[in-house]
């Protein structure tokens, strides 16, 4: 049985051709799709690059605008004949009457003689003092000035070449352990830190009669300020924090025995200790020096009674 073909018009063809969709067009057209996406990605994050960039710089051109007005204005406000000067605390304890009259006396002869538009230098003016630290001058209208200040209360004891200083816990080195120059506070420390000035026990002092210290002396005396504070939390009694160069620290307690703890962490250094101390009162035994600086160990040399 024969089935006869007939061939397909030319208008049926042309339509099929054109609904017909060649690979190479269907490539392309995917193709085309995640190169849009990628060019949109990179404008935005360029966009948004540019965004940082610009409020990066805008903030910066802000705090300019407003140091600058702050600084006109000081200026532009003439003297007045009489100032209105007030001296507070920022520490919560009552400044002494003594002190408070020295810095009014100062104040007022600056502000006479001196710019208003200059108030900055008038705290470092306070702080040669030698007495107070963390001077802010605030002048909250024309006529009227504020000084907040608080008084230098020594924590430590220290030992700066031939002088026996005070050391706060902030880090400053300030006065004379001797005549008890520069510390008006109450406060009387007993444990003397030494070492940390064997290197240059001549260091300048800075206009607020502070000695000046390097980079590396300030970790030595966060350290040991570290090693007090934590000894106390111990309940470790201790009269003398000694530093020795490529060593580290160590502790002398009231009854002469040395504590050889190292260089940091000392947390879990100064618990062990406590321990040892602990163990060693339980069984009589006084020891002459206990060496923690070695990791896991403690040798203790018993003092021959």
């Amino acid at each position: 049985m024969f089935r006869i073909f007939k061939p397909q018009s030319q208008k049926k063809r042309s339509i099929l051709a054109k609904q017909k969709i060649k690979p190479s067009q269907k490539a392309s057209e995917k193709s085309a799709s995640p190169g849009k996406s990628r060019s949109f990605a990179a404008k935005a994050s360029l966009l948004l690059l540019l965004f940082i960039l610009m409020w990066g710089v805008g903030i910066r051109i802000y705090d300019k605008i407003n140091e600058l007005a702050s600084y006109l204005h000081s200026v532009v406000m003439l003297p007045p004949r009489e100032w209105r000067i007030e001296v507070i605390s920022a520490g919560g304890t009552p400044l002494p009457e003594d002190i408070r009259r020295e810095v009014y006396k100062v104040a007022s002869k600056f502000l006479k003689q001196g710019s208003p538009g200059e108030l900055s230098l008038l705290s470092r003016q306070v702080e040669s003092l030698g007495m107070l630290e963390s001077v802010k001058v605030i002048r909250p209208l024309s006529d009227a000035v504020i000084l907040s200040a608080e008084l230098r209360r020594p924590a430590l004891l220290i030992q700066v070449g031939s002088k026996t200083r005070f050391l706060t816990m902030d880090g400053a080195v300030f006065g004379d352990a001797l005549d008890n120059s520069g510390n008006p506070s109450a406060a009387r420390p007993t444990v003397l830190v030494s070492g940390i000035f064997d290197q240059r026990p001549n260091p300048s002092l800075d206009t607020s009669l502070r000695i000046i210290t390097t980079g590396e002396e300030r970790r030595h005396l966060a350290n040991a300020l570290e090693i007090w504070q934590r000894s106390a939390d111990a309940g470790i009694e201790i009269k003398m924090i000694s530093f020795q160069k490529f060593r580290g620290f160590a502790l002398t307690l009231p009854g002469e025995t040395e504590i050889v703890i190292g260089i940091a962490p000392f947390d879990y250094k100064l618990k062990k200790l406590r321990g040892i101390l602990d163990g060693l009162a339980r069984e009589g035994i006084v020891a002459s020096r206990i060496e923690l600086d070695y990791e896991g160990k403690a040798f203790i040399k018993e003092r021959k009674l």
